[in-house]
């Protein structure tokens, strides 16, 4: 399994995951030009984009989700409008893509329906933002993954600093915003394990983050808790970050 997040950010969220023949859109937040000189550039073609899961319904991640037939869209009931049964996504119930098993887990976000995934084929992966906090139910479906994307999208202090509205902070803080970069953190020396191999953090704040701040704190949170840091990896608004193993 090879994974690829296009971009990841307030402006603008897609991330494409492949593995023989079978290719997967999570979100479509970014310009149809930009998804495919981005996939071009991976040696990948519109084409190659077997099936497309849409998290939500904020303009970050569903803005451009209509360049695709709704055959291909597959989302939870309340993201788009008249969605029929087939393309419907239930939460805890696994979904057989092509190679890929889907399972959707339910999430906490200001949006109508906000989902996650864990994606399974030889490989494990979790794809998880927009969210404020992660159930214990979530956490059973988390273990010891291969990959997480997962969100890490402010460091309190630099988001308090800012001069955002009271009510704006409150919203992010609160169990339907964001996860910050400690709760982030402690939540992957939970959940991770000895098959996990590469961290994503994703969805990170241009005022209230940074790369630097978001690592910095993910090694201080790991040596606390005395286990070994892992392949850490931080997604960008512009550039791809790629991971997982391709098959050639």
């Amino acid at each position: 399994m090879e994974y690829h997040v296009l971009a990841s950010g307030s402006k603008g969220n897609a991330t494409f995951i492949y593995e023989d023949g079978y290719g997967i859109l999570i979100d479509c937040g970014i310009t149809r030009k930009q998804l495919l000189f981005k996939l071009q550039n991976l040696g990948f073609c519109e084409e190659d984009i077997t099936y497309v899961f849409l998290t939500h319904d904020h303009y970050d991640h569903n803005k451009n989700i209509h360049i695709f037939g709704k055959d291909r869209v597959f989302t939870a009931k309340k993201n788009i409008e008249d969605l029929d049964e087939y393309h419907t996504l239930m939460p805890y119930e696994h979904r057989q893509f092509g190679i890929f098993d889907v399972l959707t887990l339910k999430i906490s976000h200001d949006a109508s329906d906000p989902i996650g995934f864990v994606i399974s084929t030889k490989e494990t992966l979790l794809y998880m933002t927009d969210t404020g906090y992660v159930s214990q139910k979530n956490k059973k479906y988390m273990q010891n993954l291969n990959y997480y994307i997962i969100e890490s999208n402010h460091d309190i202090e630099m988001l308090m600093a800012t001069k955002r509205p009271m009510f704006l902070k409150n919203r992010i803080l609160n169990d339907k915003g964001h996860l910050n970069n400690e709760y982030s953190a402690r939540l992957m020396c939970e959940v991770s394990g000895e098959n996990t191999k590469e961290i994503v953090l994703a969805h990170l704040s241009q005022e209230a983050n940074t790369k630097e701040k978001a690592l910095e704190t993910y090694i201080k949170v790991f040596e606390e808790q005395n286990i070994k840091i892992k392949n850490i990896k931080v997604a960008s608004q512009v550039d791809v970050v790629s991971g997982g193993l391709r098959n050639d």
